[in-house]
């Protein structure tokens, strides 16, 4: 489970990266984590995540990040 204030970047290939105008590479910090019980079965875990000074994503699905320093 993340936690708030860990560092996280998209994973490889993620269509989220198009979405929300970030670079492929870039990182963010954890806002929030949470759950949330509706949509699709298996995105129930959200993060509100910041890239940077002026980018927050709220409600991005968790399995669109991996934590920085572990392997894919």
């Amino acid at each position: 489970m993340l936690k708030k204030g860990e560092r996280i970047r998209l994973r490889r290939a993620s269509p989220a990266a198009l979405e929300w105008q970030v670079p492929e590479e870039a990182e963010a910090t954890v806002i929030c984590h949470y759950r949330v019980f509706a949509g699709r079965p298996g995105d129930s875990e959200r993060l509100d995540v910041r890239f940077g000074q002026r980018r927050v994503v709220w409600g991005a699905p968790a399995t669109e990040f991996e934590i920085i320093g572990e392997t894919s």
